[in-house]
Protein backbone atom coordinates (compact mmCIF):
# COMPACT_ATOMS: atom_id res chain seq x y z
CA UNK A 1 0.00 0.00 0.00
CA UNK A 2 1.76 3.42 -0.99
CA UNK A 3 0.97 6.68 -2.65
CA UNK A 4 2.99 8.78 -5.30
CA UNK A 5 3.30 11.98 -6.65
CA UNK A 6 4.73 13.15 -10.13
CA UNK A 7 6.28 16.53 -9.06
CA UNK A 8 9.48 15.67 -9.87
CA UNK A 9 8.50 15.52 -13.77
CA UNK A 10 6.32 18.91 -13.04
CA UNK A 11 3.06 17.34 -12.74
CA UNK A 12 0.35 17.53 -10.54
CA UNK A 13 -1.15 14.29 -10.08
CA UNK A 14 -1.48 12.08 -7.28
CA UNK A 15 -1.63 8.45 -7.12
CA UNK A 16 -3.09 6.10 -4.62
CA UNK A 17 -2.70 2.20 -4.88
CA UNK A 18 -4.28 -0.16 -2.51
CA UNK A 19 -5.58 -3.87 -3.40
CA UNK A 20 -7.82 -3.91 -0.70
CA UNK A 21 -10.94 -2.09 -0.47
CA UNK A 22 -9.95 0.27 1.79
CA UNK A 23 -8.81 2.94 -0.80
CA UNK A 24 -12.22 4.08 -1.48
CA UNK A 25 -12.85 4.87 2.29
CA UNK A 26 -9.32 6.68 1.86
CA UNK A 27 -10.97 9.17 -1.29
CA UNK A 28 -14.00 9.63 0.78
CA UNK A 29 -12.19 10.58 3.77
CA UNK A 30 -9.82 13.20 1.47
CA UNK A 31 -12.79 14.32 -0.16
CA UNK A 32 -14.43 15.30 3.37
CA UNK A 33 -11.59 16.85 4.69
CA UNK A 34 -11.02 19.17 1.61
CA UNK A 35 -15.01 19.90 1.46
CA UNK A 36 -13.64 21.65 4.96
CA UNK A 37 -11.29 23.25 3.72
CA UNK A 38 -13.98 25.44 0.84
CA UNK A 39 -13.79 22.60 -2.06
CA UNK A 40 -16.67 21.58 -4.02
CA UNK A 41 -16.80 18.33 -5.39
CA UNK A 42 -19.25 16.79 -7.18
CA UNK A 43 -19.59 14.05 -10.18
CA UNK A 44 -17.93 14.37 -13.18
CA UNK A 45 -20.23 16.17 -15.04
CA UNK A 46 -18.86 15.17 -18.61
CA UNK A 47 -18.80 11.33 -18.03
CA UNK A 48 -22.26 12.10 -16.25
CA UNK A 49 -23.33 13.42 -19.47
CA UNK A 50 -21.93 10.78 -22.10
CA UNK A 51 -21.02 8.04 -19.71
CA UNK A 52 -23.07 7.40 -16.94
CA UNK A 53 -22.65 4.05 -16.34
CA UNK A 54 -18.91 5.33 -15.48
CA UNK A 55 -20.12 8.33 -13.38
CA UNK A 56 -20.00 7.13 -10.09
CA UNK A 57 -16.01 6.56 -10.27
CA UNK A 58 -15.44 10.10 -11.89
CA UNK A 59 -14.98 13.07 -9.99
CA UNK A 60 -13.95 16.89 -10.25
CA UNK A 61 -13.86 19.71 -7.99
CA UNK A 62 -13.06 23.40 -7.68
CA UNK A 63 -11.79 26.14 -4.81
CA UNK A 64 -11.44 29.36 -6.42
CA UNK A 65 -8.98 29.01 -10.13
CA UNK A 66 -7.98 25.58 -8.63
CA UNK A 67 -9.62 22.45 -9.70
CA UNK A 68 -9.12 18.75 -9.69
CA UNK A 69 -10.51 15.53 -11.85
CA UNK A 70 -10.44 12.08 -10.06
CA UNK A 71 -11.14 8.67 -10.93
CA UNK A 72 -11.36 5.76 -8.57
CA UNK A 73 -9.94 2.14 -9.57
CA UNK A 74 -10.67 -0.92 -7.66
CA UNK A 75 -6.89 -0.87 -6.93
CA UNK A 76 -6.70 2.97 -5.91
CA UNK A 77 -7.74 6.01 -6.91
CA UNK A 78 -6.09 9.22 -8.78
CA UNK A 79 -6.28 12.85 -8.37
CA UNK A 80 -5.20 15.37 -10.87
CA UNK A 81 -4.56 19.30 -10.33
CA UNK A 82 -5.29 21.95 -12.90
CA UNK A 83 -6.09 25.60 -14.09
CA UNK A 84 -7.70 27.03 -16.59
CA UNK A 85 -5.87 30.92 -16.18
CA UNK A 86 -2.37 30.18 -17.95
CA UNK A 87 -2.78 27.06 -19.93
CA UNK A 88 -1.18 26.24 -23.71
CA UNK A 89 -3.30 23.50 -24.86
CA UNK A 90 -6.38 24.94 -26.68
CA UNK A 91 -8.95 22.26 -25.45
CA UNK A 92 -7.83 23.12 -21.47
CA UNK A 93 -5.19 23.45 -18.29
CA UNK A 94 -6.37 19.58 -17.45
CA UNK A 95 -4.97 18.45 -21.00
CA UNK A 96 -1.35 20.47 -20.60
CA UNK A 97 2.02 18.31 -19.89
CA UNK A 98 4.18 20.45 -17.59
CA UNK A 99 1.09 21.53 -15.14
CA UNK A 100 2.98 22.45 -12.47
CA UNK A 101 5.23 24.66 -14.19
CA UNK A 102 2.50 26.33 -15.97
CA UNK A 103 0.20 27.02 -12.62
CA UNK A 104 -0.18 31.13 -11.65
CA UNK A 105 2.68 31.56 -8.20
CA UNK A 106 -0.17 31.56 -5.79
CA UNK A 107 -2.22 28.86 -7.28
CA UNK A 108 1.11 26.26 -7.14
CA UNK A 109 1.31 26.93 -3.36
CA UNK A 110 -2.56 26.12 -3.04
CA UNK A 111 -2.11 23.23 -4.88
CA UNK A 112 1.15 22.25 -3.00
CA UNK A 113 -0.76 22.81 -0.04
CA UNK A 114 -3.63 20.75 -0.77
CA UNK A 115 -1.28 17.53 -1.77
CA UNK A 116 0.67 18.09 1.58
CA UNK A 117 -3.03 17.82 3.25
CA UNK A 118 -4.27 14.78 0.96
CA UNK A 119 -0.37 13.06 2.26
CA UNK A 120 -0.85 13.93 5.56
CA UNK A 121 -4.04 12.27 5.66
CA UNK A 122 -3.09 9.12 3.55
CA UNK A 123 0.54 8.51 5.64
CA UNK A 124 -2.11 8.46 8.73
CA UNK A 125 -4.03 5.72 7.11
CA UNK A 126 -0.92 3.59 7.08
CA UNK A 127 0.54 4.40 3.16
CA UNK A 128 3.64 4.67 2.54
CA UNK A 129 5.32 7.86 0.41
CA UNK A 130 7.08 6.64 -2.65
CA UNK A 131 7.18 9.64 -4.61
CA UNK A 132 10.46 10.61 -6.48
CA UNK A 133 12.37 13.75 -4.90
CA UNK A 134 12.53 16.64 -6.58
CA UNK A 135 15.22 17.83 -8.02
CA UNK A 136 16.28 21.38 -9.59
CA UNK A 137 19.81 20.85 -11.13
CA UNK A 138 20.37 19.25 -14.48
CA UNK A 139 23.42 16.39 -12.88
CA UNK A 140 20.55 15.40 -9.98
CA UNK A 141 17.86 14.80 -13.02
CA UNK A 142 20.27 12.97 -15.15
CA UNK A 143 21.84 10.51 -12.66
CA UNK A 144 18.15 9.84 -11.24
CA UNK A 145 17.38 8.87 -15.15
CA UNK A 146 20.07 6.52 -15.17
CA UNK A 147 19.57 5.09 -11.56
CA UNK A 148 16.19 4.67 -12.15
CA UNK A 149 16.12 3.39 -15.40
CA UNK A 150 15.75 -1.17 -15.35
CA UNK A 151 18.82 -0.90 -17.49
CA UNK A 152 21.10 0.10 -14.68
CA UNK A 153 23.93 -1.33 -13.57
CA UNK A 154 26.63 -0.24 -10.57
CA UNK A 155 29.09 2.04 -11.84
CA UNK A 156 27.14 2.94 -15.30
CA UNK A 157 27.38 6.86 -14.50
CA UNK A 158 31.25 6.55 -13.73
CA UNK A 159 33.65 7.82 -16.78
CA UNK A 160 35.07 3.87 -17.05
CA UNK A 161 32.18 2.61 -17.41
CA UNK A 162 32.41 0.94 -20.78
CA UNK A 163 29.86 1.68 -22.93
CA UNK A 164 29.12 -0.95 -25.83
CA UNK A 165 31.22 1.02 -29.30
CA UNK A 166 28.34 0.68 -31.61
CA UNK A 167 26.73 2.56 -29.07
CA UNK A 168 29.69 5.14 -28.02
CA UNK A 169 30.83 6.50 -31.32
CA UNK A 170 30.40 10.41 -32.45
CA UNK A 171 29.80 11.38 -35.86
CA UNK A 172 33.85 11.27 -36.83
CA UNK A 173 33.95 7.73 -34.79
CA UNK A 174 35.31 8.52 -31.66
CA UNK A 175 34.69 6.66 -28.79
CA UNK A 176 32.47 8.39 -25.60
CA UNK A 177 32.73 8.39 -22.46
CA UNK A 178 30.66 9.13 -19.35
CA UNK A 179 31.54 12.88 -17.97
CA UNK A 180 33.41 14.19 -21.17
CA UNK A 181 32.53 17.42 -22.47
CA UNK A 182 31.00 16.95 -26.47
CA UNK A 183 30.39 19.35 -29.17
CA UNK A 184 26.73 19.11 -30.88
CA UNK A 185 24.45 21.45 -33.39
CA UNK A 186 20.84 22.40 -32.63
CA UNK A 187 18.24 21.87 -35.21
CA UNK A 188 19.61 25.48 -36.49
CA UNK A 189 23.46 23.95 -36.67
CA UNK A 190 24.48 26.60 -33.99
CA UNK A 191 27.36 24.86 -32.32
CA UNK A 192 26.25 23.65 -28.68
CA UNK A 193 28.28 21.48 -26.15
CA UNK A 194 27.50 19.74 -22.62
CA UNK A 195 28.71 16.54 -20.25
CA UNK A 196 27.56 13.63 -21.69
CA UNK A 197 26.27 10.41 -19.87
CA UNK A 198 25.10 7.28 -21.28
CA UNK A 199 21.18 6.53 -21.30
CA UNK A 200 20.01 3.56 -23.53
CA UNK A 201 21.58 2.34 -26.95
CA UNK A 202 23.10 4.69 -28.61
CA UNK A 203 21.48 7.78 -26.58
CA UNK A 204 23.59 9.74 -24.09
CA UNK A 205 21.97 12.62 -21.90
CA UNK A 206 24.11 16.18 -22.09
CA UNK A 207 24.14 18.04 -19.38
CA UNK A 208 23.87 22.14 -21.07
CA UNK A 209 23.81 24.03 -17.92
CA UNK A 210 23.26 24.02 -14.48
CA UNK A 211 19.38 23.65 -14.80
CA UNK A 212 18.88 22.21 -18.53
CA UNK A 213 20.08 19.09 -20.13
CA UNK A 214 18.62 16.56 -23.64
CA UNK A 215 18.52 13.87 -24.66
CA UNK A 216 20.95 13.05 -27.88
CA UNK A 217 22.08 10.54 -30.50
CA UNK A 218 25.50 9.33 -30.26
CA UNK A 219 26.27 10.08 -33.95
CA UNK A 220 25.46 13.94 -33.57
CA UNK A 221 28.61 14.79 -31.24
CA UNK A 222 31.52 15.59 -32.18
CA UNK A 223 35.03 17.23 -30.95
CA UNK A 224 36.58 20.79 -32.19
CA UNK A 225 39.35 19.03 -34.42
CA UNK A 226 38.44 20.45 -37.82
CA UNK A 227 37.46 23.76 -39.10
CA UNK A 228 33.92 22.72 -39.87
CA UNK A 229 33.36 21.44 -37.06
CA UNK A 230 34.62 24.61 -35.12
CA UNK A 231 32.02 26.67 -37.32
CA UNK A 232 29.98 28.08 -34.70
CA UNK A 233 26.95 27.84 -37.07
CA UNK A 234 26.67 25.28 -40.09
CA UNK A 235 23.43 25.98 -42.30
CA UNK A 236 22.75 22.85 -44.38
CA UNK A 237 22.17 23.18 -47.60
CA UNK A 238 18.58 23.65 -48.87
CA UNK A 239 16.42 24.06 -51.69
CA UNK A 240 14.16 26.34 -50.63
CA UNK A 241 16.90 28.96 -50.70
CA UNK A 242 16.97 28.79 -54.54
CA UNK A 243 15.31 30.92 -57.09
CA UNK A 244 13.95 27.71 -58.77
CA UNK A 245 12.54 26.86 -55.41
CA UNK A 246 9.64 30.07 -55.47
CA UNK A 247 8.87 29.25 -59.45
CA UNK A 248 5.05 29.16 -59.96
CA UNK A 249 4.37 26.59 -63.17
CA UNK A 250 1.70 27.92 -65.43
CA UNK A 251 -1.17 25.23 -66.04
CA UNK A 252 -1.62 26.56 -69.77
CA UNK A 253 2.18 26.39 -70.28
CA UNK A 254 2.47 23.20 -69.04
CA UNK A 255 -0.37 21.85 -71.50
CA UNK A 256 0.94 23.25 -74.68
CA UNK A 257 4.81 21.54 -73.30
CA UNK A 258 2.63 18.35 -72.85
CA UNK A 259 1.02 18.61 -76.10
CA UNK A 260 4.74 19.21 -77.87
CA UNK A 261 5.81 16.07 -75.96
CA UNK A 262 2.97 14.04 -77.74
CA UNK A 263 4.49 15.78 -80.83
CA UNK A 264 8.14 14.44 -81.13
CA UNK A 265 6.76 10.86 -80.37
CA UNK A 266 8.53 7.72 -78.39
CA UNK A 267 11.90 8.38 -79.01
CA UNK A 268 11.64 12.33 -78.43
CA UNK A 269 10.04 11.33 -75.17
CA UNK A 270 12.93 8.69 -74.64
CA UNK A 271 15.77 11.14 -75.23
CA UNK A 272 14.92 13.85 -72.41
CA UNK A 273 13.54 10.96 -70.25
CA UNK A 274 17.32 9.75 -70.15
CA UNK A 275 18.49 13.23 -69.67
CA UNK A 276 16.42 13.17 -66.56
CA UNK A 277 17.56 9.73 -65.14
CA UNK A 278 21.29 11.09 -65.77
CA UNK A 279 20.56 14.19 -63.99
CA UNK A 280 19.08 11.99 -60.94
CA UNK A 281 22.13 9.86 -61.04
CA UNK A 282 24.55 13.12 -61.00
CA UNK A 283 23.04 14.29 -57.99
CA UNK A 284 22.97 11.53 -56.01
CA UNK A 285 19.00 10.80 -56.45
CA UNK A 286 19.89 6.86 -57.70
CA UNK A 287 22.90 5.17 -57.17
CA UNK A 288 22.51 3.43 -60.65
CA UNK A 289 22.64 5.37 -63.93
CA UNK A 290 20.23 3.63 -65.99
CA UNK A 291 18.81 4.27 -69.53
CA UNK A 292 16.04 3.72 -71.62
CA UNK A 293 16.19 2.19 -74.56
CA UNK A 294 13.90 0.83 -77.24
CA UNK A 295 13.84 -2.77 -78.91
CA UNK A 296 13.63 -3.88 -82.49
CA UNK A 297 9.57 -4.16 -82.00
CA UNK A 298 9.63 -0.90 -80.65
CA UNK A 299 8.85 -1.99 -77.09
CA UNK A 300 10.64 0.06 -73.92
CA UNK A 301 13.64 -1.79 -72.12
CA UNK A 302 16.08 -0.64 -69.41
CA UNK A 303 19.82 -0.78 -68.70
CA UNK A 304 22.50 0.45 -66.39
CA UNK A 305 25.28 1.88 -67.34
CA UNK A 306 27.15 2.89 -63.94
CA UNK A 307 26.66 1.92 -60.32
CA UNK A 308 27.34 3.51 -56.72
CA UNK A 309 25.49 1.21 -55.56
CA UNK A 310 26.56 -0.31 -52.15
CA UNK A 311 29.15 2.29 -51.58
CA UNK A 312 31.03 0.38 -54.82
CA UNK A 313 31.48 2.80 -57.75
CA UNK A 314 31.58 0.60 -61.30
CA UNK A 315 31.48 1.72 -64.62
CA UNK A 316 29.68 -1.55 -66.70
CA UNK A 317 32.17 -2.85 -69.48
CA UNK A 318 28.61 -3.36 -71.55
CA UNK A 319 25.30 -1.53 -70.09
CA UNK A 320 23.08 -4.47 -67.87
CA UNK A 321 19.53 -5.00 -69.32
CA UNK A 322 16.98 -4.89 -66.65
CA UNK A 323 13.51 -5.78 -65.96
CA UNK A 324 11.04 -2.76 -67.40
CA UNK A 325 7.84 -4.34 -66.53
CA UNK A 326 8.11 -6.56 -63.58
CA UNK A 327 5.64 -6.31 -60.55
CA UNK A 328 9.08 -5.30 -58.41
CA UNK A 329 11.94 -3.84 -60.33
CA UNK A 330 15.61 -4.87 -59.61
CA UNK A 331 16.11 -1.77 -57.30
CA UNK A 332 15.38 0.82 -54.74
CA UNK A 333 11.89 1.36 -54.18
CA UNK A 334 13.02 5.29 -54.87
CA UNK A 335 15.07 4.24 -58.41
CA UNK A 336 11.17 2.37 -59.34
CA UNK A 337 9.76 5.18 -58.68
CA UNK A 338 11.41 7.41 -61.17
CA UNK A 339 12.13 4.24 -63.85
CA UNK A 340 8.09 3.46 -63.53
CA UNK A 341 6.91 7.11 -63.47
CA UNK A 342 9.08 7.96 -66.72
CA UNK A 343 8.97 4.70 -68.62
CA UNK A 344 5.06 5.89 -68.49
CA UNK A 345 6.24 9.28 -69.99
CA UNK A 346 8.08 7.47 -72.51
CA UNK A 347 5.81 5.24 -73.62
CA UNK A 348 2.28 7.34 -73.10
CA UNK A 349 3.59 10.81 -72.81
CA UNK A 350 1.73 11.05 -69.65
CA UNK A 351 2.70 13.67 -66.81
CA UNK A 352 3.40 11.27 -64.48
CA UNK A 353 5.78 13.13 -61.88
CA UNK A 354 4.32 13.87 -58.66
CA UNK A 355 6.15 16.89 -56.55
CA UNK A 356 6.51 14.48 -53.40
CA UNK A 357 9.95 15.04 -53.17
CA UNK A 358 9.54 18.89 -53.26
CA UNK A 359 10.91 19.23 -49.46
CA UNK A 360 14.13 19.24 -48.52
CA UNK A 361 12.61 17.17 -45.05
CA UNK A 362 11.17 14.86 -47.12
CA UNK A 363 14.58 12.10 -46.23
CA UNK A 364 16.55 12.63 -49.12
CA UNK A 365 19.46 13.26 -47.06
CA UNK A 366 22.14 15.73 -47.90
CA UNK A 367 21.05 16.06 -51.66
CA UNK A 368 17.76 17.06 -50.56
CA UNK A 369 18.79 20.37 -51.67
CA UNK A 370 18.27 19.49 -55.49
CA UNK A 371 15.01 19.01 -55.53
CA UNK A 372 13.99 22.80 -57.02
CA UNK A 373 16.14 21.41 -60.15
CA UNK A 374 14.74 18.16 -60.42
CA UNK A 375 11.10 19.65 -60.20
CA UNK A 376 12.34 22.39 -62.89
CA UNK A 377 13.43 19.70 -65.06
CA UNK A 378 10.19 17.53 -64.87
CA UNK A 379 8.63 20.23 -66.04
CA UNK A 380 10.63 21.01 -68.64
CA UNK A 381 10.02 17.90 -70.76
CA UNK A 382 6.70 17.82 -69.46
CA UNK A 383 6.21 14.82 -67.20
CA UNK A 384 5.44 16.80 -63.63
CA UNK A 385 2.08 16.51 -62.60
CA UNK A 386 0.37 19.34 -61.85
Amino acid sequence: MYFEDNLASQGTSFYLRDESDNASAVMGLIFEKMKLRGWLIQTDQRILRDYACLAKDHFEGHKGDLKFKAEKYRMGFKIEFFQEINTVNRSGGYYDFDKLKLMPYLLRLSFLTELKHIKETCKAAGYLDQSKPVTVRAFDKVMDHIKSSCHYKEGKELPEYEVPSYNSKDKDGKRIRNGEVKYFRDRKGCLQRGIVYHNINNMWWVILHEYNYRNIASFEFFDLDSEENRKRKLIKKSGHHKPAARIKFSEPVAAQISKECKSIGKEGRLVKANEMLSKLYKFDWTSRFFAFELKANGRLSLIEIESKAWGNHKVHESPIKLSLYGRTLPMSSTESYWVKALREYVVHGKRTITEWFCKDSNGQGPDAHYWPEVRKIAWEIGALAS
